[in-house]
């Protein structure tokens, strides 16, 4: 930017421009290890309606603990990591979901389907743990059976992934289904 040009002008060039954080998110992103676990992670923090304690986010993403944490590591410059597995993980930045879901800022590491990720892994957590004529007995079941719908609601919105639908069709049906 060279200064020159309206108020209007130079404020639609800094919006545009996103040059910020973008670099240090890329390269910190570069670094990490993208396999299915750090996906599911980065998704999560991402899409989550609230946040959750480490166990509670392992619980509802079928992970241990200890997978979650070394994976939050690996981008430890760019969250915040609590000091114990009862804390919550937080964005140091919120301009961090924002990089991670706009396609051309984040390239190939943007995030897209998270909401039908979270709906499946939501309904995939309330198949496993719930039982007939039982509350929800922690944060994840709790986080599970009240947010679901509000992650299926954004796919729909969102018109996201035929296969991610269908994956979806199919918990959905196995949830029905279950007699637990």
């Amino acid at each position: 930017m060279d200064g020159k040009g309206s108020p209007q002008e130079k404020l639609q060039q800094i919006l545009t421009s996103h040059v910020g954080l973008d670099p240090l998110y890329a390269q910190v992103l570069s670094n990490a290890n993208h396999d299915d676990a750090f996906i599911k992670v980065l998704s999560a923090i991402i899409y989550l309606k609230r946040q959750l304690s480490i166990t509670d986010l392992a619980k509802l993403l079928d992970l241990t603990s200890e997978v979650v944490v070394t994976r939050l590591m690996e981008i430890q410059s760019i969250i915040r990591i609590p000091a114990d597995n009862q804390g919550s993980v937080q964005l140091n930045h919120a301009s961090f979901r924002d990089f991670l879901l706009d396609k051309t800022r984040s390239k190939e590491y943007y995030q897209p389907l998270g909401e039908a990720r979270m709906t499946i892994w939501s309904l995939e957590c309330m198949v496993k743990y719930l039982k007939q004529d039982q509350w929800p007995q922690d944060k994840a079941e709790k986080y599970a059976c009240r947010e679901w719908c509000f992650h299926l609601e954004c796919t729909i919105k969102g018109c996201e992934s035929g296969e991610l639908a269908t994956a979806m069709v199919d918990i959905i049906q196995m949830f029905i289904r279950c007699e637990a």
